[in-house]
């Protein structure tokens, strides 16, 4: 069966120095982020937004006028709750690091208006215009900006950001973390054979890749 093979080769693959498993296996993780969040947290997902980009110009001790982004792997949004979460993923327990966890708490404590201010600077400077503004589109729909032809307008939301990882362990049981484990309980009932094959190569990358 070839989603036997895809994870097969995943599951192969993640031992080697160079290969980058979140990269290829990322959407595994996106298509059940939804049911992992509510089982894990008890909130609905209404919008998950991948690949959001932090401009860096917004962030402390930074160059003001660097219109260059660090991207969040997903950024998602509860609308029953107003709750908005950075997520982070993680295949590689060793992965972590503290530059990026910085960034992640700066870019929170910018709130949505600081995220959103950030992101119309990126999209006046940008030359992918059509791009930005299909996420400007995303975001209008959220309800964080309003546009009126070429003129966006940040409607300024104070919703500070929780920040939150998945990774394949979470030895000191911090809520802020979604370990492999939580995601194989959120998605044991499922009948779908993808989920389930993927939920068995889950339980193989929570291993560490660098011991025997």
């Amino acid at each position: 069966m070839t989603i036997n093979r895809l994870f097969d080769l995943l599951d192969d693959w993640r031992n080697l120095p160079a290969y980058q498993l979140e990269r290829r296996a990322d959407i595994f993780f996106a298509i059940h982020l939804n049911k992992i969040i509510e089982k894990r947290i008890g909130t609905k997902i209404d919008f998950i937004i991948p690949e959001f980009p932090v401009r860096i110009g917004e962030l402390p001790e930074q160059n003001p006028n660097n219109n260059q982004s660090f991207k969040i792997d997903y950024l998602t949004y509860s609308k029953y709750k107003n709750k908005v979460y950075l997520i982070e993923l993680k295949t590689d327990q060793r992965s972590r690091r503290e530059k990026q966890d910085l960034y992640l708490k700066h870019a929170s404590e910018l709130k949505i208006e600081g995220l959103v201010r950030g992101l119309i600077k990126i999209y006046e400077a940008t030359n992918q215009k059509v791009k930005y503004e299909n996420l400007l589109d995303k975001i209008e729909n959220i309800g964080w900006i309003k546009r009126d032809k070429k003129i966006v307008k940040n409607l300024n939301i104070e919703v500070e950001p929780s920040i939150i990882y998945i990774q394949p362990l979470n030895e000191e049981n911090k809520e802020s973390i979604i370990s492999f484990d939580n995601i194989i309980n959120a998605l044991s009932d499922s009948n779908d054979l993808l989920t389930k094959r993927f939920v068995k190569s889950l339980e193989k990358w929570k291993t560490d890749t660098n011991k025997k």
